[in-house]
């Protein structure tokens, strides 16, 4: 996300806008990168479930899991914190509430001032208004001041519009009108797997160019490249196991048998031959992103899941439970349980013994994160 978020409440009125809703019992971490020019932006967010206990646990183990989920994220040069309890403002039965919460808030601090990332500021936000967490005696503004602030105001002209929830968030397939309209007379046509990858070849380039991109994604270019043919490239893709696995391979962006540079290399012909050999090996699946110790970009994933979102309304009802699977383990690859849950769900209304969406359930039930936040510390939670 580009924002000259500046002031409390830029930062505080970002956050539904980058998260798509207003989260509850959540922390909140805007993170900020650093260019090599000195230019700073946000990089990404992460919202951790938060509540007493993940207060008390994150004292009890000095910040060090959350400073580590922060770091593994990309490169930080600066974090603002950003908690959601409903609690925190009441009499003063509440003091030990919320000192427990100052003291967890410093130890991330402290931990994440070991990896040499600035805390540039907490808030919380409570009961419809929002505070400094380092000054005890802030009774808060109106969190409305946060909502209608300048960089909240251009987000909303620009077409942002946060939900209520994260169910709201699941893209929903079109009408039977719209739907068919828009496939034209060959809607319940399927491509060939070698008409398939070569109309996602030929397409390749342009998500390249969007990824490499310093601009935030351009979502008309997204919906440029979904056209009836896209769809019907992508309705057969996801329709056999071994292409579905090779398009996540090449979405992921990072999968080193389908580096960039070696599909903008490929003529026609060459992807599917590339998607059957690795699609079926199991040595390819396990450096499947989310499985592999590499980490991925935000970026690259958040791009994946948009070009996805954006086939769902006029994908195939057929294929539709794995295209809610494959976004829903992107999403968990990305470190989004909150959304991979959402849309692991939405396959399972369709199909209820499917597999993958299955995996993705169980692992956000059990706080499992994908094993590029896991390498080299114990643990798991949820997180987004």
């Amino acid at each position: 996300m580009h924002t000259t978020a500046r002031t409390s409440e830029d930062l505080v009125g970002i956050v539904p806008h980058a998260l798509g809703y207003t989260p509850e019992r959540s922390l909140v971490a805007i993170i900020i990168a650093t260019d090599s020019e000195g230019v700073s932006r946000c990089e990404t967010t992460l919202r951790i479930d938060f509540d007493l206990e993940t207060a008390a646990h994150i004292v009890r183990e000095s910040g060090q899991r959350i400073s580590g989920l922060i770091t593994d994220a990309c490169t930080p040069t600066g974090v603002f914190l950003v908690l959601y309890d409903e609690e925190y403002l009441g009499d003063d039965d509440l003091e030990i509430h919320r000192g427990l919460i100052r003291a967890a808030i410093d130890e991330i601090a402290l931990a994440l001032e070991g990896h040499r990332v600035d805390t540039l500021g907490a808030w919380w936000v409570s009961e419809n208004r929002f505070g400094r967490i380092d000054d005890p005696t802030d009774a808060g503004a109106p969190l409305e001041a946060a909502a209608s602030s300048p960089c909240a105001t251009e987000l909303i002209a620009g077409g942002s519009n946060p939900v209520s929830g994260p169910t709201d968030l699941v893209v929903r397939p079109v009408s039977p009108e719209a739907w068919t309209e828009f496939r034209g007379a060959d809607a319940d046509d399927w491509l060939d797997p070698d008409a398939s990858f070569d109309v996602l070849r030929e397409a390749y380039p342009r998500l390249d160019a969007l990824r490499r991109s310093d601009d935030d994604i351009d979502r008309a270019v997204l919906d440029e490249i979904m056209s009836p043919s896209m769809v019907l490239a992508i309705d057969s893709i996801l329709s056999r196991k071994w292409s579905r696995d090779a398009l996540e391979m090449i979405l992921s962006f990072n999968h080193p048998d389908f580096a960039p540079a070696e599909v903008l290399r490929c003529r026609p012909g060459d992807l599917v031959v590339r998607a059957r050999k690795h699609g079926s090996s199991p040595a390819s699946a396990l450096e499947i992103v989310g499985l592999s110790d590499r980490r991925p970009s935000p970026r690259d994933l958040r791009l994946a899941t948009e070009f996805l979102e954006r086939y769902l309304p006029w994908g195939h009802p057929l294929v539709r439970a794995n295209a809610y699977a494959v976004i829903a383990w992107f999403e968990w690859a990305s470190g989004g349980s909150t959304m991979a849950e959402q849309y692991a769900l939405a396959a399972l209304t369709i199909d209820d013994d499917h597999v993958m969406a299955g995996l993705v359930l169980r692992a956000v039930e059990a706080g499992y994160l994908p094993q590029w936040l896991r390498a080299g510390r114990l643990g798991g939670g949820r997180m987004d």
